[in-house]
């Protein structure tokens, strides 16, 4: 708003002065109301064109006489950088609205059913554009000018149309929707559900440990609703930026939650809050807040000692920091590493910062409150490094030993003391050895069952069970067998071709001494589905090209019988289905390679077999 203000300004003091000072910008104070301005440049605009002219005050000579001061007169030449300086202004503040309703855009894109808000965002982002593209096109107009004269300002009144445009957006739904702090919140109001999902998603982040999640969770949870989240969530992302290293943030959140608190009487937060406040001020250096938050709560909770002591004891340090700043400062130092603790990647340094604080310090006034941080660290840091080898149990347990050890090699051995690092090297070399036994053992149990299969497939193989042998024999591939069982399966499969083709002779054979149309039909395409099979079952057997060749002849014989049974679907038996026809006493011609077929053995199967 801004510019409109100032611009205002310039058209109407070129309208009823004919001179503008070059003073600067105005402080708000005496800067002309938007409303009243827009009253002055309506005056200026219906006054005829003859009097919209830029003339000499008669108060001021049109030369300067000797030793008199004269200000500034701001002639053409010094109104066109005034200008073009709010030209810009009105186009950069258009393009970071451009950016917010992008935003806006694609965040309601990915929701369903908000049709109705992205028609009004477009229409919002249509105006916009318009007008942005007006102040674009007259800087580019304006950029090569030297002077902006009288006659380039009132110029089809170009820029008192586009002001009136830019008030009026400005002051449009849109233009208000734009003007909030977070505008997708009255657009899209967070349902109940979602609320209480994106409340859980927080909490359960917090729990994990994930605090960057819960930083993030929370954030995006507050963009979305118009009242503060609850004390807990907000307690949380306070906590969370404490562990993060944003001590300063956090502080604020304190405070903040704290005052919220007060004004609705929670008393159960405020000792709790007012302690961190003040450890937190005490842990940054800022000694003279850390005084007043603890004096405070001695003041407060003077009947209750449990409450009392630890603030006494931090005041007390605290009032001799002048005479002991080194030991006072470090135990600042240990108490900010204690506030930011995080077992999954501090460990036990906290414990051991304490008692190092300790060792050097034995008769601190403080000694009694750091080693209540140790034990709170030593706590917390034991259930984190038993969690460690508790999954790691049962990752070996789950004979998964490279995951257990991957476990152990990403826990950094800088945060544990020696024993602990010595017990993490004396696991992992345990499950190096168990996992070479569990492999040993495995291998010798897949070498026993290599040979079952292998003496099952040769079993097979002896007794022109083929197909059986074929599969014992593809179970031993990749193992010690692997050379000879491929052997194996190339004879089994070349004897099996060969067996089929046989009886796919024989069958052909049969079909040519037949006089009944039907019988030979049967045959021929039983005859035909056997070398068919053959393609399929056995593709390295060397007969391939020999089959190929009988299935060409097979074809041909069906062909001067009846093209159709060239396409009619086999029974899995090899019998013919329901499109060729039935016979209540056909049967089924081929039942299963290990039968022999009755079939006149007199007959001699070279009229197929080469």
């Amino acid at each position: 708003m801004c510019f409109i203000f100032k611009f205002s300004r310039i058209v109407v003091f070129i309208l009823f002065s004919g001179t503008l000072l070059l003073s600067g910008c105005v402080t708000e104070k005496s800067m002309v109301p938007p409303y009243q301005g827009r009253a002055q440049r309506d005056a200026a605009m219906s006054f005829p064109r003859e009097q919209q002219t830029i003339q000499p005050r008669q108060d001021i000579p049109s030369e300067p006489q000797k030793n008199q001061n004269v200000g500034p007169v701001m002639t053409e030449a010094d109104l066109l950088l005034p200008v073009l300086t709010r030209i810009n202004e009105r186009i950069f503040s258009y393009e970071q609205k451009l950016a917010t309703l992008k935003n806006l855009d694609a965040s309601l894109a990915a929701r369903a059913g908000e049709q109705e808000q992205l028609e009004k965002l477009s229409r919002c982002r249509q105006q916009l554009e318009n007008i942005l593209g007006q102040y674009n096109g007259l800087h580019q107009q304006l950029l090569h000018k030297d002077i902006l004269t009288q006659a380039d300002l009132f110029s089809g009144k170009s820029l008192l149309n586009l002001e009136n445009e830019d008030f009026s957006f400005l002051e449009s739904d849109c233009g208000k929707l734009l003007a909030q702090d977070h505008p997708e919140r009255s657009l899209v109001p967070l349902s109940k559900d979602m609320l209480k999902k994106k409340e859980q998603a927080v909490s359960r982040a917090y729990a994990a440990g994930n605090y960057k999640k819960t930083i993030d969770e929370y954030e995006q949870l507050v963009s979305l609703i118009t009242s503060p989240p609850s004390y807990e969530l907000t307690f949380v992302y306070a906590q969370a930026l404490m562990k993060t290293g944003n001590e300063q943030k956090s502080r604020k959140i304190f405070s903040d939650l704290l005052a919220r608190i007060r004004q609705h009487d929670q008393a159960q937060w405020e000792f709790k809050l007012m302690q961190l406040i003040g450890d937190l001020d005490f842990a940054l250096g800022a000694y003279d807040q850390a005084k007043k938050q603890y004096r405070e709560i001695v003041g407060v909770y003077q009947g209750l000692a449990q409450n009392n002591e630890w603030a006494q004891q931090q005041l007390a340090a605290l009032n001799v920091a002048d005479e002991q700043s080194d030991e006072v400062k470090a135990y600042a130092d240990l108490l900010r590493s204690f506030l930011a603790y995080n077992p999954e990647r501090d460990g036990y340094t906290v414990v051991e910062k304490a008692q190092a604080y300790l060792n050097k310090y034995p008769y601190s006034l403080v000694a009694s409150s750091a080693d209540q941080l140790i034990r709170i660290s030593r706590k917390a840091a034991d259930a984190w490094y038993g969690s460690i080898l508790r999954q790691v149990d049962q990752l070996a347990g789950e004979k998964r030993y490279q995951d257990a050890l991957l476990v152990i090699e990403r826990v950094p051995r800088l945060i544990l003391p020696v024993e602990k690092q010595q017990e993490l090297a004396t696991r992992a070399k345990r499950l190096r050895t168990t996992e070479a036994i569990n492999r040993e053992t495995t291998v010798l149990a897949q070498e026993q069952q290599a040979q079952e299969n292998w003496n099952t497939g040769m079993t097979a193989l002896e007794a022109g069970e083929y197909d059986k042998a074929i599969e014992a024999f593809t179970k031993v591939l990749g193992t010690s067998y692997d050379d000879r069982a491929r052997k194996k399966i190339d004879e089994a499969a070349n004897l099996a071709a060969r067996e089929d083709r046989r009886r796919a002779a024989e069958l052909f054979v049969r079909s040519g001494r037949t006089h009944d149309l039907w019988s030979r039909k049967k045959l021929l395409l039983a005859s035909r589905q056997l070398l068919q099979d053959i393609l399929i079952k056995y593709p390295q057997s060397e007969l391939t090209g020999k089959v190929k060749r009988n299935l060409q002849r097979i074809d041909e014989e069906i062909k001067n019988i009846d093209p159709s049974l060239l396409s009619a679907r086999m029974t899995v038996s090899g019998g013919l289905s329901e499109s060729v026809g039935t016979s209540t006493d056909a049967q089924p011609v081929r039942q299963g390679r290990e039968n022999k077929l009755q079939s006149d053995r007199a007959a001699q199967p070279g009229a197929v077999v080469e």
